[in-house]
């Protein structure tokens, strides 16, 4: 199976999509109430999801040079350019990003470029405790944009 068709079906399948712009200071949404919403960055839209790694197969791991653990997380973004059209195409980005849990212990996010056929995808993994809430702070900037926007999420994982 595809990449890109695996990352897609697995965006859905776990149901998290991210948010960002208007986001009141101290109010971090949760991935659960925003399915379907992704952020608007000057005329792009910024969709990701996060979820345990132990999701992948373990050859669509071996071949993105990924690791399935039980406390390891991915998070996946997409960036697509939709100043022509709804659906838009894959764009290019530069992402930062930083993951931290409620005692605002955290990482800075490492994220690898995926390429594939049309698609575009940026992954980032990360450790979490069971039942970790963890906070997601994402930079993104498009490569054709002038300006970067933030998404920010809370997201709660569990080992298996």
């Amino acid at each position: 199976m595809k990449f890109n068709r695996w990352l897609l079906v697995a965006t859905f399948v776990v149901g998290f999509s991210c948010r960002g712009f208007g986001i009141i200071e101290g109010s971090v949404p949760d991935a659960r109430e925003l399915v379907n919403k992704p952020v608007d960055i000057n005329g792009y839209q910024v969709h990701c999801s996060a979820f345990n790694s132990k999701f992948l197969s373990p050859g669509i791991a071996t071949s993105y040079k990924l690791t399935r653990r039980s406390r390891e997380g991915i998070i996946n973004v997409a960036v697509r350019d939709t100043k022509i059209s709804q659906v838009g195409t894959a764009a290019s980005a530069k992402i930062k990003g930083r993951v931290a849990n409620l005692l605002g212990q955290g990482v800075e996010l490492n994220f690898q470029e995926v390429r594939e056929d049309d698609a575009i995808y940026y992954l980032a993994s990360f450790s979490f405790s069971n039942e970790d809430i963890l906070t997601f702070t994402l930079d993104v900037q498009p490569e054709k944009s002038p300006r970067s926007g933030q998404v920010k999420f809370r997201q709660q994982f569990f080992s298996e």
